[in-house]
């Protein structure tokens, strides 16, 4: 099961979540704007241990138009905080680079 997060929102994973998230693009790009490549970045904005939360398996999804990662809490520790950014690359001539982010706070639930 994933959960779909827009961009400027916040997302609350447990220190033992391993979760799919799909990121919606569809509300930015223009109609028949497809997606061609997808590049995501977690920025610390408070770390309490030397692990970090990470993320894998980035894939692009449903048209081209929806992009998806799997994120591991289980290496963040409780209290933790970061940005998580999701830059993609349209197949529009020029191709256009476009950045999106959202907020992740690692909590006991």
């Amino acid at each position: 099961m994933s959960t779909t997060i827009q961009a400027g929102g916040v997302l609350v994973l447990d220190p033992n979540d391993e979760r799919i998230i799909n990121f919606d693009w569809d509300d930015v790009l223009s109609t028949g704007v497809e997606i061609l490549s997808s590049t995501w970045t977690i920025a610390a904005i408070k770390q309490s241990g030397i692990t970090a939360l990470t993320a894998d398996s980035g894939v692009i999804l449903d048209g081209n138009r929806v992009t998806q990662s799997r994120f591991i809490a289980t290496t963040a520790t409780n209290g933790d905080q970061y940005w998580v950014s999701n830059q993609i690359e349209t197949d529009e001539s020029p191709a256009e680079t476009i950045e999106q982010r959202f907020r992740v706070l690692v909590q006991e639930q």
